[in-house]
C-alpha cells in the first residue's frame, strides 16, 4: 500500500477512494488550521513567559538596591505570591500622602507644644526672677512648682530635634544629665554667664536648675540661707534662666517660618524632613526614653546599676520629692499621642500608625497595644526611683524590657515599611 502526507498527517492512497473529495478537503483544511493555531499558541505561550522573566529581573534589581532595614525584608519575598504582596506595598508606599502626616504634625501638634512649653518657661524664668529678688520659702515653692510644670511640658518637645533645635543643639542644653555638679560649682565661683561651651551642657538646663534648688544644700530652709548670703547662687540661676529661654525663643521663632518647608519635605531621602523626623522618633525612644530613663539607671548597660542617673536626681536624693517616673510616663504619653497623631484634645489626624494601617500591617496596633503595657510596667514602679533600684531593680529592668519590644517595632519593622533606613548609629549593643 502506498501513502502520502499532508502537513504532517499520513494518509494512505486508497482513502480517497472511501470518501468523497470534498469532504477530504474539508477536513485537510481543517488539519492545517488546527497545526497553524497550535503554532501561534506555541509562540504566544513562549513570549508571556519572556515578558513575566523581564518583570521578574526588573523586581528583583530594584530589590537589590533597596538600602538599610529595608533590604532584608525586601529580598526576603521575591518569589511566589509574597513578590505581589511586597509589589503591592511598595506601590502604597509611594502614593500614601506622607505630606499629610507632616502637616497634621507641625499644624496640631509641634506648634501647639512648643507654645505650650514656651508659656511654662516664661512662667519658670519669672518666678526665678522674682526668687533672686526675694529668696524665701514662698518663692522658692513657686519656682519648684513652676520648674516641674515646664519640666513635664519639656517631655513632649524634647523629640523634636529638626531645624533651628538641631542646629543650637537644644535638647542637649536643656536635658543632659547626670548633672555636672563639679562644672556648676565651678561657674558658680567663677561667676560664669557664656554657657556655650559643650562642657557646660550638663551644667545647664533642667539638670542644671535642679542641682540649684536641691542639690546645693540638702533642706529648703539651706537652700534659700544660701541665696540670701551668697549673690553668685542667684546669678548664676539667673543666668541658666536666661540661657534656657533664649534658646526656647529661638526654636518657638523658627516654627514660623520652616513650617512650610517642613510641610513639604516629604520625599524619601535622607535629608527630607519627613525621613529625619522619623529617625527622630524612633532615635528618642530608643534613647531618650528607654535608654536614658530607665536602661542606664537600672544598670542595663553596666555592671551594677546607677541610681545617681536618673533624671531630676537631686530632687529625690534630698527627698524634696519624687518626679522621675512622673516624667517617664509623660515622655511615654507623649510618644504616643504623636505616634497616632494626636492633639491636646485627642482628635487624631494623619500619623505613622495610619501610614502603618495604610499598608496593611499589624504593626501600628501592635506598637499602640506595647505602649499601654509599657505604661503599666512604668506606673508599677516606685515613684523614688532610686528606692526602687535599690529594693528591687528587676522591675525596673522589666519596664526596660517592656519598651525594648516597642523598640524593635520601630526600628525594624515601622521603617522597613516605610523604606527609610536608620540614620544613627547603635552603641549600646541591643
Amino acid at each position: 500500500m502506498s501513502f502520502f502526507i499532508i502537513s504532517g498527517v499520513i494518509y494512505p492512497t486508497d482513502f480517497f477512494k472511501l470518501v468523497n473529495m470534498k469532504h477530504l478537503y474539508i477536513k485537510i483544511f481543517l488539519v492545517i488550521l488546527i497545526m497553524f493555531s497550535c503554532s501561534k499558541d506555541s509562540d504566544e505561550g513562549y513570549s508571556q513567559t519572556n515578558s513575566q522573566s523581564n518583570v521578574q529581573t526588573s523586581t528583583d534589581n530594584t530589590t537589590s538596591t533597596t538600602t538599610g532595614s529595608s533590604s532584608g525584608t525586601n529580598t526576603g519575598s521575591t518569589s511566589g505570591s509574597t513578590t505581589g504582596s511586597t509589589s503591592g506595598s511598595s506601590s502604597q508606599t509611594d502614593t500614601f500622602d506622607r505630606g499629610s502626616i507632616l502637616t497634621n504634625f507641625s499644624e496640631n501638634i509641634i506648634i501647639p507644644r512648643y507654645n505650650n512649653f514656651k508659656s511654662s518657661m516664661d512662667n519658670l524664668k519669672s518666678s526665678i526672677d522674682t526668687f533672686v529678688n526675694a529668696p524665701n520659702s514662698e518663692n522658692y515653692d513657686a519656682l519648684q512648682n513652676n520648674w516641674i510644670d515646664a519640666y513635664k511640658k519639656w517631655q513632649y518637645v524634647e523629640v523634636f530635634n529638626i531645624s533651628k533645635a538641631e542646629e543650637i543643639m537644644y535638647g542637649l542644653k536643656m536635658n543632659t544629665y547626670p548633672v555636672g555638679k563639679e562644672r556648676i560649682d565651678n561657674n558658680i565661683d567663677e561667676g560664669k554667664t557664656d554657657l556655650t561651651n559643650p562642657n557646660d551642657w550638663a551644667a545647664q538646663g533642667f539638670p542644671g536648675l535642679d542641682y540649684m534648688l536641691h542639690g546645693i544644700a540638702q533642706t529648703k530652709d539651706e537652700v534659700v540661707e544660701l541665696y540670701n548670703s551668697n549673690a553668685k547662687y542667684g546669678n548664676y540661676l539667673l543666668t541658666l534662666a536666661s540661657t534656657m529661654n533664649e534658646n526656647t525663643i529661638q526654636v518657638v521663632d523658627d516654627w514660623t517660618t520652616y513650617k512650610d518647608t517642613f510641610n513639604s519635605s516629604f520625599d524619601n531621602t535622607a535629608t527630607s524632613a519627613f525621613n529625619m523626623m522619623v529617625n527622630d522618633f524612633v532615635f528618642y525612644f530608643e534613647k531618650g526614653l528607654r535608654t536614658n530613663k530607665i536602661g542606664i539607671p537600672a544598670g542595663r548597660f553596666s555592671n551594677n546599676p546607677l541610681p545617681d542617673r536618673i533624671e531630676a536626681y537631686y530632687y529625690s536624693k534630698n527627698s524634696f520629692g519624687n518626679l522621675s517616673k512622673i516624667l517617664a510616663l509623660e515622655a511615654r504619653k507623649g510618644f504616643e499621642e504623636l505616634f497616632l497623631g494626636q492633639d491636646s484634645n485627642g482628635t487624631e489626624g494623619a500619623s505613622y500608625k495610619t501610614y502603618l494601617d495604610y499598608l496593611e500591617t499589624d504593626i501600628g496596633s501592635s506598637v499602640q497595644t506595647k505602649l499601654i503595657s509599657a505604661k503599666d510596667a512604668i506606673e508599677a514602679l516606685n515613684d523614688n526611683f532610686i528606692t526602687q533600684i535599690d529594693e528591687n531593680n528587676t522591675a525596673m529592668l522589666l519596664a526596660f524590657d517592656a519598651l525594648q519590644t516597642i523598640v524593635v517595632n520601630l526600628k525594624t519593622d515601622m521603617l522597613s515599611n516605610f523604606n527609610i533606613a536608620v540614620d544613627y548609629t547603635d552603641a549600646d549593643g541591643d
